[in-house]
């Protein structure tokens, strides 16, 4: 047998013929192949465990989409966070810009606001105001919802609306009286224009325009000022229910009626600082009798 052969059928661990076995041992490198095959047995292979690896790789994958979502899910929440700030900060700028200034009057409560162009407004009982004061030299208007006085300093046009009507003026002094079914303008100084649905009044000083229960009227006065800015309330010929309501808001008051006609009209007037006059002079004339407990007043006939 060749000697590759002999060697190539030793290292396949083959079974040798004792002839063959020693003609192996005659060869020259028999004793370097022996300290290999020695040395080769001292090596073990590592074990390798399918199932335990399939684990470990699922898990470490696992975790890599577990860091992955977690990533996602904090920059969700920054986003959310800046889109919260953002928002706030559009929210304070739109506010801080053009919010508006808002002015309201408890029962029996009166109040003086002075607008930035040094317009003077007197706020009757139950009523409210609003208007832009960061856009007040471009815009000179106010919502009113109630009653109010005001003494318009000269300048660009200054508008009142209500829900009946638009009241405008360049400059001058007048009333507006915003209440159910009730409208009512007065002028005391200067010219007003009225806006009512589709009609254009103009108003100068000592004329009046009403509208009650959706029916329009003209007046004429020769005050220079609205008595109730001094703590009277004043009628002429108006229904006894507005004057109850009226009555109401300046004392803080609740009346109840028995068997009264509260549409009959009533002309005169009651005083804010005295309740028994007040009540006197609202009800001798109809000739009715009243019975008060603690804020509720009963109105009855004779």
């Amino acid at each position: 047998m060749k000697k590759e052969d002999l060697i190539k059928k030793w290292l396949d661990n083959e079974p040798l013929t004792q002839i063959e076995l020693e003609a192996f041992k005659n060869i020259d490198a028999y004793n370097s192949y022996v300290k290999i095959s020695e040395t080769a047995t001292k090596f073990k292979s590592p074990e390798y465990n399918i199932d335990k690896n399939l684990q470990l790789l699922d898990a470490n994958v696992s975790n890599r989409a577990n860091n992955i979502q977690s990533n996602k899910t904090s920059l969700t929440i920054l986003l959310r966070i800046a889109a919260i700030f953002v928002l706030g900060l559009g929210t304070y700028f739109t506010l801080f810009y053009t919010s508006n200034t808002t002015v309201n009057t408890l029962a029996s409560e009166k109040t003086l606001i002075e607008l930035p162009d040094r317009t003077i407004v007197t706020l009757n009982a139950l009523s409210s105001m609003s208007y832009k004061e960061k856009e007040w030299d471009d815009n000179r208007e106010i919502k009113l919802n109630g009653e109010a006085y005001f003494k318009v300093a000269k300048g660009k046009q200054f508008d009142v609306l209500t829900s009946s009507g638009v009241v405008s003026v360049l400059g001058t002094e007048f009333n507006v009286k915003q209440r159910e079914n009730y409208f009512e303008v007065v002028c005391f100084e200067g010219l007003v224009r009225v806006t009512y649905k589709n009609q254009t009044i103009k108003l100068p000083a000592g004329k009046g325009f009403k509208v009650l229960q959706d029916k329009i009227e003209k007046s004429n006065t020769t005050l220079v000022v609205p008595e109730w800015t001094k703590n009277r309330s004043t009628f002429t010929s108006t229904p006894y229910f507005y004057i109850l309501k009226e009555f109401e808001r300046q004392y803080n008051v609740k009346v109840i009626t028995k068997n009264i006609d509260i549409d009959r009209l009533y002309t005169g007037n009651f005083v804010h600082s005295n309740i028994q006059t007040a009540l006197q002079s609202i009800t001798i004339p109809m000739r009715l009798k009243y019975e008060t407990n603690d804020n509720i007043i009963t109105l009855y006939k004779e």
